[in-house]
């Protein structure tokens, strides 16, 4: 039995050739590639053989060994984390508190942090140091005072992780405690107490309006009465000045008098009867 055999065009094998000979250049060139980049908001951590140089770089293109050589990347920017931290006040209430720090690595400290931490140095000593520092802090406020200072307990917080991770080359730019959370029955009596206040205030506010409303009338009736005490003091001048002068009051009368006489006039028992004709 005789086995037919398919020849593969040398055109075919050609191409195939030159496919696989570009994949290896590709892959020669990139582990022989003597350049690293640095890109910017970054500084270079430079290894050999897997161990740290002590030197760090700047952003932009770097020279590097082929194969014993390889750059690393540490982000120096500002990073922004969150904690959900568990505490009590210094009254013993419940509090959960969700806190957000702002930090960034020195780049200094970039080789260190690379080292020792991995480049990650939240996840392996900050997250756990913001849950003792928090609760530290809050331990030493009772609940109220919590809300109410709120800027100060995060500038405290702030002062106390810059002093923890000083040594280590991270800066902390800024704490916030977004929220505090207190169980139902603290929630209940602040409510109630507030709404005494609230009460309080206005039952205040409605006994300063009777007072002000009360003054408000003295001052009228005064008023009223040093008018009354004015005018009869006027009359009683004008009755004694008329009293005094005879002839005033003729004065007064003719001043008044219109021109006309009385058109009927009576007169003892004689009937009423009429002065004048038209």
């Amino acid at each position: 039995m005789v086995t037919a055999t398919r020849e593969v065009p040398q055109g075919s094998i050609k191409i195939i050739v030159g496919a696989v000979g570009a994949v290896i250049l590709l892959i020669a060139l990139f582990i022989l590639w003597p350049f690293a980049s640095v890109p910017a908001g970054n500084v270079g951590v430079m290894t050999t053989f897997g161990a740290p140089t002590a030197s760090v770089y700047d952003p932009g293109i770097h020279f590097r060994m082929p194969i014993s050589q390889s750059m690393h990347n540490v982000y120096i920017g500002v990073y922004k984390a969150e904690s959900d931290v568990a505490g009590s006040s210094k009254d013993l209430q419940q509090v959960d508190m969700k806190v957000s720090v702002n930090f960034n690595i020195l780049p200094t400290a970039a080789v260190g942090i690379y080292s020792n931490l991995g480049g990650d140095p939240w996840t392996q000593v900050m997250d756990p140091a913001v849950h003792d520092i928090v609760k530290a802090v809050a331990a030493r406020y009772e609940a109220t005072d919590l809300i109410q200072k709120r800027d100060q307990v995060s500038q405290e917080v702030r002062e106390s992780l810059l002093t923890r991770f000083k040594n280590i080359g991270v800066n902390v730019s800024a704490v916030n405690i977004v929220n505090f959370q207190f169980s139902k029955q603290f929630n209940d009596a602040i409510e109630a107490k507030i709404t005494a206040q609230q009460n309080a205030l206005r039952v205040e506010n409605e006994i300063v309006q009777t007072k002000w409303e009360a003054q408000k009338r003295v001052v009228e009736s005064e008023a009223a009465l040093r008018v009354a005490e004015n005018n009869a003091k006027a009359n009683e001048l004008m009755g004694k000045s008329l009293e005094a002068n005879p002839a005033l009051i003729e004065k007064m009368k003719v001043e008044r008098w219109d021109g006309h006489y009385p058109t009927y006039m009576m007169g003892g028992a004689m009937p009423m009867i009429q002065l004048g004709s038209k």
